[in-house]
């Protein structure tokens, strides 16, 4: 079992908070942004050693998923 440590408390907040954004975004072209902005933010994190790969894996799949749901909705 993996202990919760302070930096994932941070990550999946930070997280929660993207996607209530997006969820309150007026139309497409700023869900896009906000969209864009979050994996800018994972990418930053991945290059500076702040997550693991396999850390970045998991968090560019959510947004994935994430985003694919809102578009079929």
């Amino acid at each position: 079992m993996k202990t919760v440590t302070r930096k994932d408390k941070q990550l999946r907040a930070w997280i929660q908070k993207q996607k209530c954004l997006i969820n309150e975004a007026a139309d497409q072209k700023d869900r896009d942004y906000i969209a864009m902005m979050w994996l800018g933010y994972l990418n930053g994190l991945r290059l500076t050693n702040a997550i693991t790969y396999h850390e970045y894996q998991e968090m560019y799949d959510e947004i994935q998923k994430y985003i694919a749901g809102l578009e079929v909705a």
